[in-house]
C-alpha cells in the first residue's frame, strides 16, 4: 500500500493585503466547493424544488451572489440599488420559487453570475488594508442601525456560503443527485 499524504494550505488569495487575503482564500476555497457541487446539475434539476417551500439549487446559488454582492457593495461600499440591478438574476431571488425554472437559468449561468460579483468583491477588497478589518460600517435597515466591522462580514461571507453550500448538498440527495467527490 503507498504510503498516502495529504496537505491542505490556505494561503493568502493575491491582489489583497495579507490578512484580508486569508479572508478571501477562505471565500474561494468554500466557492470551489460550491462549484464542484452544482457544476454538472442539470437545467431541470438546478430549478426544481426538492420538497414543497424550499428553495431550487439555483435560487440558493443566485442568492449567495445576492448576499456577497449586498455586503461588499451596499453595506462595505455604501452603494444605492439602482433599478437595473434591482433586476438583475440574482436580486431577491428566494422570493420567487419558479425563477430559475422559467428563466431556464443553468448552473454555468448561475456560476458565472456568482463568479462576476466575487470579482466586483475582489476589487473592493483589493482598497483596503489589514488595519481596515476592524473598521466599522454602519447602515440602517426597517429604521434599525446596524455596525459591523469588516472582520465580522468577510466571516459572514463566508459561513452563509458554507450553511448554503451544506443545504445545496443536502437538496441534492433529496433529488436524487450524487455529491460525489465534495469536501465539507
Amino acid at each position: 500500500m503507498a504510503n498516502e499524504f495529504s496537505r491542505r494550505v490556505l494561503p493568502p488569495a493575491a491582489g489583497v493585503s495579507r490578512e484580508i487575503g486569508f479572508y478571501l482564500a477562505g471565500m474561494n476555497e468554500v466557492r470551489e466547493q460550491l462549484r464542484e457541487a452544482v457544476a454538472e446539475i442539470s437545467l431541470q434539476d438546478l430549478g426544481r424544488l426538492a420538497v414543497a417551500e424550499a428553495h431550487s439549487i439555483g435560487a440558493l446559488v443566485l442568492h449567495i451572489g445576492e448576499a456577497e454582492w449586498w455586503w461588499m457593495q451596499c453595506v462595505i461600499s455604501g452603494h444605492k440599488i439602482t433599478a437595473e440591478e434591482a433586476g438583475a438574476a440574482y436580486w431577491d431571488v428566494l422570493k420567487d420559487p419558479r425563477r430559475v425554472a422559467d428563466n431556464a437559468y443553468s448552473a454555468q449561468f448561475c456560476l458565472d453570475e456568482i463568479s462576476k460579483i466575487r470579482e466586483q468583491s475582489r476589487e473592493v477588497l483589493a482598497s483596503f488594508s489589514d488595519d481596515s478589518l476592524d473598521r466599522v460600517f454602519s447602515f440602517e435597515r426597517d429604521g434599525k442601525p446596524y455596525d459591523f466591522n469588516l472582520r465580522w462580514i468577510l466571516h459572514h461571507v463566508i459561513d452563509h456560503e458554507a450553511q448554503h453550500k451544506g443545504q445545496i448538498l443536502m437538496l441534492k440527495r433529496l433529488l436524487g443527485l450524487k455529491n460525489d467527490g465534495l469536501f465539507s
